[in-house]
């Protein structure tokens, strides 16, 4: 993955951004929480071209409704695709069981994000074990350059 410009992130967004390791993005919050978004290969699609985004709350403490962490979010997904031709997929974390609460919130969040349009969104029910259900988002800029548009 190719590192993400965080003079572009921070010029536009509401939080500051920063990294320790060029995969990582911490953010904090002026409800002093600390959130880690987060960029991992994934191979289960594809050998190259897919990552799993994923975004934790490491204070581990209840998130009120924060529209600036909406709009820094979408900051570093912006420049994800600015700096990488792949495709994100978003699991909801279940191991609280509130997979479904992150799933409305995150589609909530798009269908209000001002540039979706420049973006593909797929979803679809993923099964973790026998109980545990979740959705995947699949993220693709519409830009025609892009790998493995027709198969998203």
């Amino acid at each position: 993955m190719n590192p993400l410009d965080l003079a572009y992130i921070n010029r536009l967004a509401p939080y500051k951004v920063w990294t320790e390791n060029g995969r990582d993005y911490l953010v904090e919050t002026s409800y002093e929480l600390l959130f880690k978004i987060g960029f991992m290969d994934d191979y289960s699609i594809w050998p190259t071209g897919a990552y799993q985004f994923f975004i934790n709350n490491e204070s581990h403490r209840p998130s009120p409704n924060d529209e600036k962490l909406k709009a820094t979010i979408f900051r570093i997904i912006e420049a994800f695709f600015t700096a990488n031709p792949d495709i994100l997929l978003y699991i909801c974390e279940t191991g609280d069981d509130r997979q479904a609460f992150r799933s409305r919130l995150f589609i909530r969040w798009f269908s209000t994000y001002s540039n979706r349009d420049a973006y593909v969104m797929q979803t679809a029910e993923v099964q973790e074990g026998k109980t545990k259900r979740s959705n995947l988002f699949a993220l693709q800029s519409k830009e025609l350059r892009r790998p493995h548009r027709a198969e998203v």
